[in-house]
């Protein structure tokens, strides 16, 4: 098995009153969704509290976000319920998921914080788990 994936204490964080990183999407997911094909099947990984499957559930993707923490993944799913939005949530670490093969129009992944080989592992799995005309959507960083 890999490294545990690296997080602050995430329980802690998504009980907090409103959401931690707000409502509205990651500003580089708003500019580029648009590249992953209409209508299509798109996974959203370590999506916390949802915001970025919220989005892109209304935009006529059937979107699955996935995530370590349930009580992160609750409030995406009131988030979407409230709202007429329709996602569908895994509680489980990355480490652990299957994505699949070819079962994937878009995968995306923003400030997904993973040690190194970890991350290897999931980029090699998502080459496996995109369609032939996916889309995968990065945001990242370093510590610098």
């Amino acid at each position: 098995m890999l490294p545990a994936l690296i997080t602050v204490d995430t329980h802690k964080r998504y009980n907090e009153d409103g959401f931690a990183f707000g409502t509205g999407p990651n500003e580089y997911l708003k500019n580029e969704y648009s590249q992953i094909p209409k209508g299509g099947r798109v996974l959203c990984l370590a999506e916390g509290e949802g915001r970025n499957a919220f989005f892109l559930a209304p935009q006529g993707y059937l979107v699955t976000a996935i995530d370590q923490s349930p009580v992160g993944l609750n409030k995406a799913n009131k988030l979407a319920s409230k709202h007429g939005v329709t996602i569908s949530i895994i509680v489980i670490d990355l480490d652990d998921c299957d994505f699949g093969i070819e079962a994937w129009d878009g995968i995306v992944s923003i400030s997904a914080h993973v040690p190194a080989l970890l991350r290897k592992n999931i980029h090699s799995k998502i080459v496996h788990a995109l369609k032939d005309n996916g889309v995968f959507i990065l945001a990242a960083y370093t510590e610098r």
